[in-house]
């Protein structure tokens, strides 16, 4: 999905959330954990995770606590990191 439309999708989620409208997701996008960690974090909003950690091992996590670690987060970070520093050269 396109970036821009996740971040219209994860608003009127968000606000149906806050409504009391349960939502389970499903996702590999650094796009969608970041902009609902976003949300979380601007609202104060509980948004539960849980996440593989490429070992078997699920983590049940809180985005309103903070990003959660896992091996898809990390990665698209380190890409991020990498093309910064390219570009900066």
């Amino acid at each position: 999905m396109h970036p821009s439309a996740i971040y219209d999708l994860l608003e009127i989620v968000a606000l149906l959330a806050e409504r009391g409208i349960q939502f389970l997701l499903a996702s590999h996008s650094y796009f969608v954990v970041s902009k609902l960690f976003l949300i979380a974090q601007e609202r104060e909003l509980s948004i539960p995770i849980i996440s593989d950690q490429n070992n078997g091992e699920w983590v049940a996590t809180d985005l309103k606590n903070g990003m959660p670690d896992n091996p898809i987060i990390d990665e698209s970070i380190r890409l991020y990191e990498e093309e910064v520093e390219l570009s900066l050269g």
